[in-house]
């Protein structure tokens, strides 16, 4: 079983939670173990715990392997790029990193950092921050120094029902992430966080659905918290997006809701269960 979850923003109270919650016994009883894990980006900014965030992951590390994909905030500041107001004492805390904390970030040898993309062709999964398109086929030959806003890390899912670039990123249709990522994996789960609310769509015989609004949430108390949970059993003849909400309710910025949500994936069978921690 995997654990994925998205935008802790330097929120460890938040990465905590999670981490006891599924390795609670009522968790395990019910849904089973966690074998390795997927941080689908922004650690980074917002919160005031960018240390101990990062020190967490490198203990969780040595257990577990995890793969991770580069958020916009996580990019923004390794790469000294401002995306978005902090407060003095998060900018504080981050800047009091060190390079042995900042060495959880892989450097690539262009200057950029991390990897755009997990991609994991066994388990049919496509997993980014924003979304799946390829920046060099939506990337206008004029953009000059706003082509970093067109990664995958920027993309985010058009609320418009057309496509169209802002200084937020690109804003992609599903249509064009299912299509762009099925010329990479068969019957693939498009995973991303970045815009802090639970979504879930699917596309079946050129067909597409939105079928998140008709998922019908169980609660449950679980480590002394109501989890509430949204399960998707996934289909091997569909293709699925499906978002993750805010991970560290640190990062909450007017936008989704400010409690944390994490997912798992189970395999047999193949289900995605969406969680909601509740006090």
């Amino acid at each position: 079983m995997d654990l994925v979850f998205s935008d802790i923003h330097a929120d460890i109270n938040a990465l905590n939670l999670i981490i006891d919650t599924v390795s609670s016994d009522e968790f395990i009883k019910k849904y089973g173990s966690f074998s390795r894990i997927i941080n689908l980006g922004d650690l980074l900014e917002r919160g005031i715990n960018p240390k101990e965030v990062i020190s967490k992951l490198k203990s969780l590390q040595k257990n577990y392997p995890i793969f991770s994909v580069i958020g916009n905030h996580d990019e923004g500041f390794l790469s000294r790029k401002k995306v978005a107001a902090s407060s003095f004492e998060s900018m504080d805390a981050h800047e009091r990193l060190s390079d042995e904390d900042l060495s959880f970030f892989k450097q690539n040898n262009n200057g950029t950092f991390g990897n755009q993309e997990y991609v994991d062709t066994k388990n049919g999964l496509f997993c980014v921050h924003g979304g799946p398109l390829d920046p060099k086929k939506i990337t206008p030959k004029n953009a000059d120094s706003e082509a970093w806003l067109y990664q995958r890390n920027w993309q985010r899912l058009t609320d418009e029902g057309f496509e169209f670039f802002s200084y937020h990123g690109y804003h992609y249709k599903a249509s064009s992430a299912f299509g762009e990522v099925g010329k990479h994996v068969n019957n693939h789960i498009i995973l991303c966080g970045h815009q802090h609310m639970e979504t879930a769509i699917t596309h079946r015989g050129g067909k597409i659905h939105e079928i998140y609004s008709k998922i019908k949430p169980k609660n449950e108390k679980i480590s002394g918290h109501v989890l509430e949970s949204k399960e998707i059993e996934i289909d091997q003849t569909s293709d699925y997006l499906i978002r993750l909400g805010l991970g560290g309710p640190a990062g909450y910025y007017g936008v989704g809701s400010s409690v944390p949500h994490f997912a798992v994936i189970q395999y047999n069978p193949k289900k995605v269960i969406l969680f909601t921690v509740n006090p």
